[in-house]
């Protein structure tokens, strides 16, 4: 079933009544993304959340024509940029389709209103706005205290299937480093 992931993913966190979850089911749409199609871009208001159901998306701002890999969303990942649709701001950042995606998505304005309704709802939606908000301090923390080689550890410990996945340049990107110092910390790595 297309919701399989999503009803595992659920579970974790909290218990899902059948009636419950069809209801929030009756308001998901499925959306397949080719790759590199763009999800969502920037300059305007985010106005989904998303359900990585296959394949992987990543987000990245541009500054002065360069780009800056801030994210990867892979299976059983959500996204959307919630901060821009609280603040109606336009997003900084593009999320696009490193390989074919399937999505489940919805409305944040619809997701709001079964939170409303749906206490399970409103209690697993502020689990993952709290996951999140972790994991944004995590990654800012660790681009400020870590070392490089630190970084990439992190990431293989969090994401191994990841690395034959993603192009090492965009790994380079995420960590923050050049791609030549990646295949050094690579090189060493393996020697361990």
């Amino acid at each position: 079933m297309i919701y399989d992931k999503l009803v595992a993913e659920v579970e974790k966190h909290v218990p899902v009544r059948k009636e419950e979850f069809e209801l929030f089911v009756e308001k998901l749409e499925v959306k397949k993304l080719k790759k590199k199609e763009i999800w969502e871009t920037d300059n305007s208001i985010s106005q989904y959340m998303g359900f990585v159901n296959e394949g992987i998306l990543r987000q990245y701002y541009i500054k002065d024509g360069n780009e800056f890999t801030d994210a990867f969303y892979t299976e059983n990942d959500f996204t959307g940029n919630y901060i821009s649709f609280l603040s109606q701001q336009p997003s900084p950042t593009i999320t696009v389709a490193l390989e074919p995606c399937e999505l489940l998505v919805m409305p944040f304005a619809e997701l709001g209103k079964l939170s409303a309704k749906i206490p399970s709802v409103e209690k697993f939606s502020k689990i993952i706005g709290d996951q999140k908000l972790f994991e944004l301090n995590n990654r800012s923390g660790s681009l400020l205290m870590d070392t490089p080689e630190e970084r990439y550890q992190k990431f293989i410990e969090q994401k191994p299937d990841l690395i034959h996945r993603i192009p090492q340049y965009l790994i380079a990107q995420y960590l923050g480093i050049r791609p030549e110092s990646l295949s050094r910390i690579r090189k060493r790595h393996l020697k361990k």
